[in-house]
């Protein structure tokens, strides 16, 4: 009788410690990516060949930590393995509903910027961000603190953060995967970031997100000679920037099958910048300003639920992939690029599987002694996802 009951007792708390379990146990994802490309630029070391580049991935474990907060950790590998984010987040409880966001993560200096490559309709980082972000984007370790506005039927959030500053340097060190460069080259002033954004409901079947942002601090610092000092003839000044943005997206969804995604976002650039003038047979650095921009404008069509189709064109002063010196990249005002990309995707299984081709051109606006082509490039893409992370399509 004993044991009977024993074994009773036993299956009743079998399903309250499996549910207990996975109640605390976090959620594990796994995103893989295989992208195959050639190059139509004949100067180009890929051109005419079918080139496979190395496998990435990301690994995601989020979860609850209480039903007050949660944390989540993003392991990424493409070429070498790196935390990409690692951060805890308290959603509720604190005065006013503040939530507080602290680690490591995605800036949210617009939309693009605060999704992983996955999540976007088209395959290349925009070009702006490339330039003023750098190649990962605008990821920096730091401290977010998110209010609610009351603003009606309108919903209006309001984040206010600072951060350590890496990505900014990551924009323009000689090294940017080395802490000691970004260091010398920026020291380890914080830099400051705030978006305002609306999303509200036009109609039944659409919605519009809009936001501004902007971010302040200290980019780098330069020695700069003083006329007239023997003694002490250079000093070293801080050089300071200041990002505005605006973002947009516009989404018309009638039924399960269809959908019309409209997305823009623009950044202006205002910077301090080392330069110099020639006098005689003195060269003299100076302290300038430069005040450049960039965007891009992207329209992505759903149909039959498992195609997509869409197009993006960009502006950006600068050229991607440049080497970072004081006066290339963020710190360009000579140089510009123009995007054009197209793309369609096929997918069989929504947020397991995705198979994408885009071809993108590039056209370089240089002077006439800089020597860079045109670039044209197509790029065959796999994508899958294993685990629960659904929160966002492809």
């Amino acid at each position: 009788m004993k044991k009977a009951a024993s074994s009773i007792l036993l299956l009743l708390l079998v399903p309250a410690l499996i549910m207990a379990q996975s109640n605390v146990n976090p959620d594990i994802s796994l995103i893989g990516t295989f992208n195959t490309y050639t190059n139509f630029n004949k100067d180009s070391p890929d051109y005419n060949n079918l080139n496979f580049a190395l496998p990435s991935m990301e690994l995601l474990v989020e979860g609850n930590l209480n039903p007050y907060s949660k944390a989540a950790a993003v392991l990424s590998y493409e070429e070498s393995f790196l935390i990409e984010e690692l951060y805890a987040q308290v959603l509720r409880g604190l005065p006013l509903d503040i939530q507080v966001k602290a680690g490591k993560y995605l800036v949210p200096f617009g939309k693009i910027n605060t999704l992983h490559p996955h999540a976007w309709p088209f395959l290349e980082r925009p070009l702006f961000q490339q330039i003023y972000f750098g190649r990962d984007g605008f990821n920096d370790i730091g401290v977010d603190l998110s209010f609610i506005l009351p603003t009606g039927v309108v919903f209006t959030s309001l984040e206010l953060g600072i951060y350590k500053g890496d990505a900014i340097g990551k924009s323009e060190a000689v090294n940017p995967k080395e802490q000691e460069s970004i260091r010398a080259l920026r020291g380890k002033s914080p830099v400051f970031e705030g978006r305002l954004g609306s999303f509200f409901n036009p109609g039944h079947f659409s919605n519009i997100e809009a936001g501004i942002s902007a971010s302040y601090g200290i980019h780098s610092r330069n020695l700069f000679s003083i006329p007239g000092n023997n003694i002490s003839p250079f000093e070293t000044r801080s050089l300071y920037y200041t990002y505005l943005g605006a973002d947009f997206k516009y989404r018309y969804k009638p039924d399960e099958y269809t959908a019309l995604t409209i997305q823009g976002e623009g950044l202006w650039n205002h910077r301090d910048v080392a330069r110099f003038h020639i006098t005689g047979q003195l060269r003299q650095d100076v302290k300038g300003t430069i005040n450049t921009w960039g965007s891009f404008l992207s329209l992505d069509y759903q149909f039959l639920k498992m195609f997509s189709s869409g197009a993006k064109y960009d502006f950006t002063y600068g050229l991607p992939g440049d080497i970072p010196t004081e006066f290339t990249l963020s710190n360009d005002d000579i140089n510009k690029t123009h995007g054009i990309s197209g793309w369609f995707a096929y997918y069989p299984v929504e947020g397991t599987l995705a198979l994408r081709l885009e071809l993108q051109h590039l056209i370089f606006d240089v002077p006439s002694y800089i020597s860079r082509k045109n670039d044209t490039k197509l790029t065959l893409q796999l994508l899958f996802s294993l685990g629960p992370h659904k929160a966002h399509p492809f």
